[in-house]
């Protein structure tokens, strides 16, 4: 039978983070939530984020078990050995199961209503949440990558076995799934040139920001140095040693002075991705350098970044994915030092923004990064608007119109499809008719006639 019409336009969300949290990867469910809501969608979001203090009646808090169970029950002990084993890193593994049961009740309590699931990743729980609904139920899935599930810098750290887990999970979420987004041209070219089989389940909806939410210039904290600030984690290669390294040197050649300089790191930060406790205290005793590296709350970190001169951008270990903070600096406006690989999609992001920026890569000579350095220091600290480019290619709101039309593209061909199964149905069901209304006169035929 064909599809009886719905009541309401129901999108049910798996975003492991969500505000009130901060975390990053929160940001931008809530601003789809925010738009398509405005749109008139429903959207009922399942998260492992608490909601304390956050009354909203569509937004649910699903426990993660691995957080909030004993580490002597089994579910614990036997997560721990997962990610031990084959997904180290990943969480809501466990957690994906149960969002998926809170999600099931919920939609079992709207039976008129057209569901679309919508997961994003990372971490992975979201789409094994996703992935079980939409298996179970056979609704309309949209999985949102903001990282690849299966990309060559994290390759680099995993075992054979451990590779080989990721490349199915990835295969997995790519089949099942109605619609699989990325958030860079990069990563779109990447997997359509992967699995050119499922080329157009892809589609391309950059990171951006919330037009309502904006993040603007404030003056400069001090204005007898230039202040030039990384707010946010660095960890998985996101290294600031040769950025700090390059100073040090332009200060001893004076090219720079450590007394009209302040280099402002904000976040939590792995051993790995910062110089050596030595370096760190000399730098820290020449008063150039200040180190946070620890989780800085939200409202510290956009002030920071809102009062300083310059702003430090650090990409290294990725050739397809933007930071989202980046959107955050090219709308304060001030110029931009970008640690990235070169022709990434941050570059090409930059190079059209309309915000003065200088790249340093990798590969380049501990010279040449210097030059770019210095040069970097000489660029005028004025606040720039962003081009009008950027306003249209990331304003959530235009984003959001975007997911709208691939949401109703997608229910429109379950729709178109049904409609061809019932007509394939309904002749097979004619011609089976057909044949049982003549197959006594083909029997009567090849018995011949009675004698």
């Amino acid at each position: 039978m064909l599809t009886t019409p719905h009541t309401e336009d129901l999108v049910v969300i798996f975003a492991y983070h969500y505000p009130p949290a901060n975390a990053i990867g929160g940001a931008r469910p809530f601003r789809f939530v925010k738009y398509l809501t405005r749109l008139g969608y429903t959207c009922r979001v399942f998260t492992a984020a608490c909601q304390d203090g956050h009354d909203d009646p569509n937004t649910v808090y699903v426990p993660d078990p691995f957080v909030t169970r004993s580490r002597r029950s089994f579910s614990w002990q036997s997560e721990r050995a997962m990610r031990k084993l084959f997904l180290p890193g990943e969480v809501g593994v466990h957690w994906a199961h149960q969002a998926c049961l809170a999600a099931t009740g919920y939609i079992r309590a709207h039976p008129s209503a057209r569901v679309t699931i919508f997961s994003t990743f990372p971490p992975l729980g979201a789409h094994l949440a996703g992935w079980q609904l939409a298996r179970r139920n056979n609704l309309v899935w949209v999985a949102d990558c903001r990282d690849p599930l299966a990309d060559e810098f994290t390759h680099q750290h995993r075992t054979f076995s451990q590779r080989r887990v990721y490349r199915w999970l990835e295969r997995v979420v790519l089949k099942r799934a109605d619609t699989v987004i990325a958030n860079t041209d990069s990563a779109l070219v990447e997997w359509q040139e992967k699995f050119p089989s499922l080329r157009k389940q892809f589609q391309l909806i950059w990171n951006g920001f919330d037009p309502e939410d904006r993040v603007k210039p404030l003056p400069v904290c001090r204005q007898d140095c230039r202040i030039l600030s990384h707010v946010g984690e660095l960890y998985h290669g996101r290294n600031a040693t040769p950025i700090l390294e390059s100073i040090t040197r332009l200060i001893a050649a004076n090219r720079l002075s450590a007394g009209r300089l302040l280099v402002r790191l904000m976040g939590s930060a792995q051993t790995d991705c910062l110089p050596s406790p030595e370096f760190i205290r000399q730098a820290r005793s020449k008063g150039w350098l200040e180190l946070v590296a620890e989780k800085v709350p939200q409202k510290r970190a956009r002030e920071v970044a809102q009062t300083s001169t310059g702003l430090l951008l650090i990409q290294t270990q990725s050739t397809t994915q933007v930071p989202g903070k980046l959107f955050e600096y090219l709308q304060i406006g001030r110029p931009i030092l970008a640690f990235i690989q070169p022709n990434s999609p941050s570059e090409r992001l930059l190079a059209q923004s309309g915000v003065p920026y200088r790249c340093v890569y990798p590969a380049s000579a501990p010279e040449e990064i210097d030059d770019v350095v210095a040069g970097f220091f000489d660029l005028p600290s004025t606040p720039v608007v962003a081009s009008p480019w950027f306003e249209e290619q990331f304003n959530a709101e235009h984003q959001t119109r975007t997911l709208d039309c691939l949401i109703r593209s997608l229910h429109a061909e379950r729709l178109d499809s049904e409609h061809e199964n019932e007509h394939a149905r309904s002749e097979l069901s004619r011609q089976n008719h057909i044949f049982t209304r003549s197959a006594p006169a083909r029997q009567e035929h090849r018995r011949g006639p009675h004698p």
